[in-house]
Parts: C-alpha cells; sequence; structure tokens
C-alpha cells in the first residue's frame, strides 16, 4: 500500500495529493491517503474521490510513503508524519522539483529528521525537464498512450459522438459572443460539448436554461476520469487554470486525444508540448475546430501521441524511478471498480420517495426484461433505498440497499459517498446501470465514469413550465440511452428534446395479477378483515406529506363517510409511509399500508388520488373511476396537466386541494348519483396507446448487449 502525502497541508496540499493519489490508483496501484490529513469543511467533488482514498496508516501499515512538493516542506505536515506510525519496512521517497542541490539536501534531512529513516529524493527537474508550464504541487504525467489499449479507450467512452472539453473563465461566459458559440457547438449533432470552468461560471451558465453544453466545476472529477469522457480539449483565458486542467490535458493527450491551446499565454504551447494553436475567443474557435480540427481529430491525436515530449512525460517515467512495481492492472485487474469475474449485471436504481413510483415502474420493466430473455447470462438485480425494499423482494428482486437522506446526515452529500462506494464495489465494465428518476445523482455519474458501466437513464416527459432546469439535463449525456415513457394523449407528448440517444416507448402500466382479476373476492375479504358489511368501497391515494401535505383532505373524507355505514373508505399509503396521527379512529375509514394499491383500485367503487404518472396510467387502463388532487411540489412532474388530460375527455373529475366542498359533492355524485358508472363505462371506450413495458425492455437490452449502437 501507497501512503501519499504532501509537503503542505490545507485545501490545496489535499487536492494535490488526491489528484496524484487517484492517477496512481486508477492506474492500478494500492494507494492512500491518511484520514488525518482531510481539512475541515471539505465539499463537492473532492469528497467522492476522498472517499476512496482516506485510510488509517496504523490500520493499513503502508509499504511506501510518497511525499510530493517536497521542495516546501510545512512544520504542520512535518508534525503529523511525525506521528504517523510506518513499519521499519516502509521505504520513503520525496517528489520535488528542486532549485538546487542544496534544497535537495535540506528537503531529505528534513524528511529525515521527522520519520527517523532515511529519505530516497527523486528530482522532477531532472526527471522531466520539460514539464507543462503550470505551478503545481502534484506531479503533472499523462497516464500513457503506450498503456492504454484501443479496445479499453472504446470501452471507456459512454458517447457515441466524440466530447469536446473547453475550459473557460467565468468571466468569459458573460460575453454573449462566448455563449453564442456554446449554443452553435451545443447544438451540433456530430460533437458533445462540454465546459469546465469556475463556481461562478456555472452558475452564470445556468441561468441561461437549456440549449448550452453542460458544465463540469474544475475539481469535479479526477483528470484520469473525466480524461475518459473527452477525445479533444481547448484551454482558453490568460493561461491553464492550474493543475487540475493541466493534468486532463495530459490524459487527453496520453489517450490519443488532441489539446488546443487558446489561452493568451500559450501557456501549454510554450512547454514543448503536442498541443494545437487554436483561437482565443470561442467564436473564432467554432469554424476553426470545424474546418481545420474535427475532419482531421484522430490523426491529430496519433501524432500527439508519437512525439517525444508526451514520451517523456508520460507516468511510466516516474513509476520507474520510484521503483513502483508493475500496477495490477497490467496483471488483468481492473482498476476503478469492481473486477470482472462474473457474467454481466443489469443492475436497476430507481430513485427514492414514500410514493414509490419509480420502483414500481422500474420493476415492470425488470421483469418483462426477465419474462422475455429467460436465458440471458445478465443478472438483473436492483440497488434500492429502504422504503423500496420490501416491494422490489416481493416481487423476487435481489436488493443492494442504498443510504437514504436524513436528518443525522451533517452534509447534503453524506448519504450519496456512501451510495457511491456500494454502486462501485458491484459494478463493473459490461454491466449496465438503469436509473429511474427525475436527478441523476453524483453517485450514479461517478460511478458510471468509473466503473465504465452502460447507463440508460428512464426519465420523466411532463415537466411543470419552468422546471426543465439545465441541472438534471445537463447530465444527459453520460447515458448511452435515454428511455422516456410516454403519456397517455399526445397533447403530453408535445415539446419534448429530440436525439440520437433518446427513445419514447408507450405507457408503462402496471397489469392486472390474479389477485386483481377477482375484485369481488377481495371485497368479500375486506369485509371479513374489518368485520362489516359495505356497499361502497373508496380508496384514497393522497400521499403521505411529502410532495404535499393533504391531512386535510383526507380528515374531510373521514368526516364525510363517519356517519355513512355502507361506506368502506381505505386510506392507502405505501409501507413505512408516515400518516397524519388525526387520521386514525374515524368509524368506517381505516389508513392500510400496502404495495398492492392496483388491486384495491380495482375493487374500488371511486378512488380519490393524486395525479402522478403510475396512478393516472392505472385508473386510464384498468378502468377505474376516479377524482384527482394533483400534488404540485418543486420536483413532481406536471400533475396538473396529466389529470386535466383525463377530465376534458370526461375519464375523470379534477379538483383543487382546497376545493373541499366541491370534494364532497363530487363523491355524491360518483357514489350516489351514478358518475362512478359513467365514468367507468367512457373509460373503457377510451383508445389507449399501447404499453411500453416490452420496448423498455428491449432497448435496455440492446444497451447492454452492444452498448445501443
Amino acid at each position: 500500500m501507497i501512503l501519499v502525502e504532501s509537503g503542505i497541508g490545507g485545501e490545496r496540499g489535499f487536492e494535490a495529493m488526491a489528484l496524484f493519489a487517484r492517477q496512481l490508483q486508477l492506474r492500478g496501484h494500492r494507494v492512500m491517503l491518511d484520514a488525518a490529513s482531510l481539512p475541515e469543511g471539505m465539499g463537492g467533488g473532492r469528497l467522492y474521490d476522498a472517499a476512496l482514498l482516506l485510510a488509517e496508516p496504523a490500520k493499513v501499515a503502508p509499504s511506501r510513503l510518497l511525499v510530493i512538493g517536497a521542495e516546501n516542506l510545512s512544520e504542520e505536515v512535518l508534525v503529523r508524519l511525525r506521528e504517523t506510525p510506518l513499519a521499519e519496512s516502509c521505504r520513503v521517497q520525496a517528489i520535488g522539483r528542486f532549485d538546487s542541490r542544496q534544497a535537495l539536501i535540506g528537503a531529505r534531512l528534513r524528511l529525515s529528521d521527522a520519520l527517523g529513516r532515511a529519505v530516497e529524493p527523486v528530482d522532477l527537474g531532472r526527471l522531466q525537464p520539460r514539464p507543462i508550464r503550470v505551478p503545481s504541487l502534484a506531479p503533472l504525467f499523462a497516464s500513457g498512450a503506450a498503456e492504454v489499449g484501443a479496445a479499453e479507450v472504446a470501452a471507456a467512452a459512454p458517447l457515441r459522438r466524440p466530447r469536446l472539453l473547453m475550459a473557460l473563465p467565468g468571466e468569459m461566459l458573460e460575453d454573449e459572443a462566448t455563449l453564442t458559440a456554446l449554443e452553435a457547438l451545443a447544438n451540433r449533432p456530430d460533437l458533445e460539448a462540454a465546459v469546465i470552468t469556475s463556481g461562478q461560471g456555472r452558475a452564470l451558465l445556468r441561468r441561461q436554461g437549456p440549449g448550452l453544453p453542460i458544465a463540469f466545476g474544475l475539481a469535479e472529477f479526477a483528470p484520469a476520469i473525466l480524461a475518459r469522457t473527452a477525445r479533444m480539449v481547448a484551454v482558453f483565458g490568460p493561461s491553464v487554470p492550474g493543475e487540475q486542467v493541466a493534468a486532463l490535458c495530459l490524459e487527453v493527450l496520453g489517450r490519443g486525444g488532441a489539446v488546443a491551446d487558446c489561452t493568451e499565454g500559450e501557456s501549454l504551447l510554450g512547454s514543448g508540448a503536442p498541443v494545437l494553436r487554436g483561437p482565443r475567443r470561442p467564436a473564432a474557435f467554432v469554424s476553426w475546430l470545424e474546418a481545420a480540427v474535427l475532419p482531421n481529430l484522430k490523426a491529430i491525436g496519433a501524432e500527439a501521441a508519437r512525439q517525444p515530449w508526451l514520451r517523456a512525460n508520460c507516468l511510466a517515467v516516474l513509476e520507474q524511478a520510484l521503483e513502483l512495481p508493475a500496477p495490477e492492472r497490467h496483471a488483468g485487474a481492473r482498476a476503478g471498480g469492481a473486477r470482472r469475474r462474473r457474467a454481466a449485471r443489469i443492475l436497476f436504481l430507481p430513485t427514492n420517495g414514500v410514493g414509490l413510483g419509480h420502483a414500481q415502474r422500474a420493476a415492470l420493466v425488470a421483469a418483462e426484461l426477465v419474462a422475455a430473455e429467460s436465458g440471458v447470462q445478465e443478472k438483473v438485480g436492483f440497488a434500492a433505498f429502504p422504503s423500496c425494499i420490501p416491494l422490489l423482494q416481493e416481487r423476487g428482486f435481489d436488493c443492494l440497499p442504498l443510504v437514504a437522506r436524513s436528518g443525522r446526515h451533517t452534509a447534503p452529500q453524506d448519504n450519496d459517498l456512501v451510495n457511491y462506494l456500494r454502486l462501485r464495489s458491484v459494478l463493473a465494465a459490461g454491466d449496465t446501470l438503469v436509473f429511474d428518476g427525475g436527478y441523476p445523482f453524483d453517485s450514479v455519474i461517478r460511478t458510471v465514469l468509473e466503473t465504465q458501466a452502460r447507463a440508460v437513464w428512464i426519465r420523466r416527459g411532463l415537466w411543470q413550465p419552468g422546471q426543465r432546469r439545465r441541472t438534471p439535463l445537463e447530465r444527459q449525456g453520460f447515458f448511452s440511452r435515454v428511455i422516456v415513457p410516454a403519456e397517455a394523449f399526445e397533447e403530453l407528448n408535445a415539446g419534448h428534446d429530440f436525439g440520437p440517444d433518446i427513445r419514447r416507448v408507450g405507457p408503462i402500466v402496471q397489469p392486472a395479477g390474479k389477485a386483481e382479476n377477482a375484485p369481488q373476492e377481495l371485497r368479500a375479504r375486506l369485509a371479513r378483515r374489518f368485520g362489516r358489511q359495505f356497499r361502497h368501497l373508496v380508496v384514497s391515494m393522497l400521499g403521505s406529506g411529502v410532495a404535499a401535505e393533504r391531512a386535510a383532505q383526507l380528515q374531510f373524507l373521514c368526516a364525510r363517510f363517519a356517519a355513512e355505514e355502507d361506506v368502506l373508505h381505505l386510506m392507502v399509503v405505501w409501507p413505512n409511509a408516515r400518516l397524519a396521527p388525526g387520521l386514525a379512529g374515524w368509524p368506517n375509514s381505516h389508513p392500510v399500508a400496502t404495495g398492492r394499491a392496483l388491486a384495491l383500485s380495482r375493487a374500488a367503487d371511486l378512488v380519490i388520488s393524486a395525479a402522478g404518472y403510475n396512478s393516472v396510467h392505472e385508473m386510464l387502463y384498468h378502468a377505474i373511476p376516479c377524482i384527482f388532487i394533483p400534488q404540485m411540489a418543486a420536483f413532481t412532474d406536471d400533475q396538473e396537466r396529466r389529470a386535466r388530460a383525463m377530465s376534458e375527455r370526461g375519464l375523470a373529475v379534477t379538483l383543487q386541494p382546497q376545493e373541499l366542498l366541491q370534494l364532497g359533492r363530487e363523491v355524491d355524485a360518483f357514489l350516489h348519483g351514478g358518475k362512478a358508472g359513467e365514468i367507468r363505462a367512457a373509460l373503457e371506450k377510451a383508445e389507449l396507446p399501447p404499453r411500453g413495458t416490452a420496448e423498455a425492455a428491449r432497448l435496455i437490452s440492446e444497451v447492454a448487449r452492444n452498448g445501443g449502437g
């Protein structure tokens, strides 16, 4: 195990350590950082890299200590090193760019005094005489074109179009001409453009709305990971903005890609690196890219890989100088995730929520996949949050438990860090991750990039006005395919984005099982269960206060049915969901926690429901009379539009939450005025599009087998 330390502490020292350590780790070396070196308050993408590296030296017993930036040793680091337990056999090497022989000797003596053992210096000035001209604490080397095979490069790229990464200072994104150029690049069918910028720059881009490239933070992903998605990097601004972008340029060159130096100071060209001199302004860059670069991109990358400068700046040079053993990946191991020792896996990940609509939809597709390909080698399973696991296990699927966010977590990403580690432990290249949800978590994106798994997104189609923010949609490019389940009515499917990776399928709707085909038998069982006969069965499914608080409506219904002995009112919630305490104890009304809401709905005379995707389509395809009370939280889809499409066709009734008196009148009309029969007859005559479950399963299988091409 290699322990990496930095000559200086704080965030800058930690970032440099993490940059270098992740590069070694992705090469196949066993690497760690001292958990005590993590600065307080560090957040964002750096924590995900740290989660893979942090350990306690006393428990791991490293066999080698590498100190980077040894030319500038701080007292803080020396104190920590004095207290670091190291075995007598641990080899210590100090890596630095020393100005003189005396500086080298001084650094070696200071480290020797702190550690009480011999220290071997490695002088980058001699080893790497022409580095990229960027102030750097971490050693900057390319992973190496010779070590990256063509098959691995092909497997690592999740996109069929070449990706261009543009490093742009935040202030350049205030220029209208720059935004125009970026919009032109974002809408090219033959290119996937992305921007690397500061937090200020990302905020500026997101305020512009859709139509601009995806944006990454300067340190959001390890350069060795981000380089897997790129065929070209272009750097703009006064100079290269730090060692993260410099390392990215080296990684792309090492993988046979192209780099354009568009900086005012020619920071990359001045080092002798085999890069192109590009225009300094994005407006001019677009035409130059189209005319001179894209037609010759493969040849440009191949020529750069042959240059002596790149071979001299390859990580293998440093590995040889340090006398590091051959990395494990060269012996057939796969760095960055689970090893391939099994048949390929298809892992579904539905997002969390009390309603469990994502889990139910994903389970339908997964079951179709298993049924259609009973002889398939892929193992179909789930990674799921606690609220989803009972439903999925009941349907026969193995589940990897994920951690839901709770008040016990001190930072927003705490639970996602754990989920990231769990996902990485079970996925490998050749596997397929199927995400069903509105926003792909960082754990999902990072796992796809780092394990080189294929990825499919089952994505919502009906957005609220103004809801289609860049934040979720900018992550679309990480997926090999995006499957959009259709709404039943065509006007609800209008205005969506199109592209070669976006596929639309018919509505995904739960079919009626054996129990659901016997509603009269179920009604008889309910009468025995609650010890009373009833004429009317009413089922309410208004949620449990996560998307919208509906206690007032449920209280109204409970009071309404308290005097009606011929009514049985069941308030359905999913297992483990919350229900307001005041809803217990009403005569004729009972809370029911179940995952079989469809069976109860088919047996009911009236359903009162929110207007989520699953609920509406189940009412529609199973001809169930319903009153919809839409939920419209910021994170839900446009439930009101969906419900109105039903009621405008005479297939349901839609009410606002505050319309309690009207709710009472409609309940009377359905139960006592014949309206339920009229609605049911209209539903049975409705012309509906074919279901899309089988097609969704086929599209996922296609990606799992050949990447979707």
